[in-house]
């Protein structure tokens, strides 16, 4: 699709929200990446935002270390007993200091019982 064409790579590309593209990119430059939450209307660049700061701490490695996920489509426990544990326990080389990312889109809609599941 053309969105997805002509979706920004990196974190200067993305347009708007200054100070929280500025706060991802110190995380970029850093690389202590935290649990992070971004919230805001559809279509604000949430996710974007996140995938490029995926590419510029992983670089190439980012197509294999990074699930992504829709949280209003894999909502159950299942996918944290599946496909996030299975993707936590998969190696991948990353490089040194980095870890793989797990970026839940939609992640209010998960059911409790999967919010719990994170938790272990």
């Amino acid at each position: 699709p053309w969105v997805e064409k002509y979706r920004p790579q990196r974190l200067k590309d993305v347009v708007g929200n200054v100070e929280t593209i500025a706060r991802l990119e110190a995380i970029a430059q850093t690389g202590n990446l935290p649990n992070v939450i971004l919230s805001g209307p559809p279509g604000t660049g949430k996710t974007t935002s996140m995938l490029c700061l995926a590419r510029q701490m992983l670089g190439p490695c980012a197509a294999e270390a990074v699930l992504e996920l829709n949280a209003s489509d894999d909502r159950g426990i299942e996918v944290v007993r599946d496909r996030i544990k299975m993707f936590a326990k998969k190696r991948v080389n990353v490089p040194s200091g980095a870890h793989k990312l797990v970026i839940l889109d939609e992640a209010d809609s998960m059911t409790t019982a999967a919010q719990q599941a994170m938790r272990r």
